[in-house]
């Protein structure tokens, strides 16, 4: 698969979103990822969740999503045979990525920090709930966790009522883009000094990330910010979710220049809130004074404003008044077949067993010297395990005893769960 990141190997341990989502970067990059797994394979290959009529046999879409383009090597690291195939792999690798607790590592003889030292041109790039220091290094974590303990939870939603969180994974797939920005960062790093190293992050402190300039606020006035709804907590300004007379949502920005927010209260016939001295600059209107002065009179006019037309009425008079900052707010489908998203590759279509086309999101980075292909569908469970351990040296009995046993805890397994009828 060509790419930026083609010629790179990555070795994936990792379950659900978070590890995962790391190794599809390097997959969408060119990199050959390959994804190693339990005879059961990840738990995520089976998660339905709602609305879903597909067959049985259908991938789930956690999986689907952050498996694109990878291989699948099913090995029990339990055993003898199924940790030197595992070592062999890092030893020919360039890149480790796991989401794994360390002390789970650790268990199957894969230490952080030995792994390292055992092999030192490899980056190891581990990624965890709460980070890797501290009394709560190795706690257990899913994302609405983090989001909780990182405070975006505790700003979303509206004053007065119970936090809303955000309706997206944020927190995983966060923690997933810094390490895979510390594991290419280290990649740069070995081709100037020769040595991997181990590179950590955590759901946790993604959560801060994500909100720099937020925190910067109430850490610099001693104040911390709250939940403003459908507006922003630290904008002072008609910036906000408004309703149509259609009840279709409008995210209405800034009017960037006098002309267009004349142009928006004379649309609407309500020249009085041109008189508003609050809001008679670009720069007030964005909220840079931060002041409560008018807030509630403007965005009560505005509210009364964007409900007196339809959406179609809306996108009529927006389109001519370029300066007049925007959005529709658009629901999942919308999402999908947005010509923007379509245009940009964001959004591609891709052939899936048992299932067949779905749209995904693809490649969402432009590369003008070594432009990168869309990846392909998820990998069957284990479909490269006999290929990678020929590649690596073993033989056909070692092949052979690696395919049995991992066919036999599948069975095992399933008998468990589904008892043996």
């Amino acid at each position: 698969m060509a790419g930026p990141l083609e010629g790179v190997c990555v070795i994936e341990l990792a379950v659900a979103i978070q590890g995962p989502a790391v190794g599809f970067f390097f997959s969408a990059m060119g990199a050959d990822v390959i994804k190693v797994e339990p005879p059961m394979g990840d738990a995520s290959r089976y998660h339905r969740g709602v609305n879903n009529t597909l067959p049985a046999t259908a991938l789930g879409s956690q999986f689907v999503a952050m498996n694109k383009g990878k291989r699948s090597v099913s090995v029990d690291l339990k055993t003898e045979l199924g940790l030197k195939v595992m070592e062999r792999l890092l030893a020919s690798a360039d890149v480790f990525v796991s989401n794994y607790r360390a002390s789970a590592l650790a268990r199957v003889g894969l230490e952080l920090e030995e792994v390292t030292k055992r092999y030192p041109r490899l980056v190891v790039g581990h990624v965890n709930g709460f980070g890797p220091k501290g009394p709560e290094a190795d706690k257990a974590m899913l994302d609405g966790a983090a989001q909780a303990r990182g405070g975006i939870t505790g700003l979303s939603g509206a004053g007065g009522e119970v936090p809303m969180p955000p309706g997206a994974t944020v927190a995983d797939h966060a923690g997933a883009m810094q390490t895979a920005l510390a594991c290419v960062t280290a990649l740069c790093a070995r081709a100037q000094t020769g040595r991997g190293q181990l590179v950590q992050t955590s759901s946790l402190g993604a959560q801060l990330w994500l909100q720099m300039w937020e925190l910067q606020h109430s850490f610099m006035t001693g104040v911390p910010l709250t939940r403003e709804g459908s507006h922003h907590p630290n904008l002072k300004a008609p910036y906000g979710v408004y309703m149509t007379s259609d009840d279709v949502p409008i995210m209405y920005v800034a009017a960037m220049t006098d002309e267009s927010w004349t142009a928006f209260w004379l649309f609407v016939d309500m020249p009085e809130a041109l008189l508003l001295e609050q809001w008679d600059t670009p720069g007030k209107r964005i909220g840079v004074a931060g002041s409560d002065d008018g807030l509630a009179e403007i965005r009560d006019l505005m509210t009364t404003a964007i409900a007196l037309y339809t959406m179609e009425e809306w996108e009529a008079f927006f389109s001519t008044e370029p300066e007049i900052i925007w959005e529709r707010v658009r629901n999942h489908e919308e999402v999908r077949t947005d010509p923007q998203n379509v245009a940009n590759d964001y959004v591609v279509d891709i052939d899936l067993p048992g299932s067949g086309k779905t749209s995904t999101v693809g490649t969402l980075m432009a590369f003008s010297d070594t432009p990168t292909e869309a990846a392909g569908p998820p990998p069957p469970l284990g479909e490269h395990t006999e290929e990678v351990m020929a590649a690596l040296g073993f033989d056909s009995a070692e092949i052979k005893s690696v395919r049995d046993h991992s066919d036999a805890e599948k069975e095992a397994m399933l008998i468990a769960l589904l008892g043996d009828n």
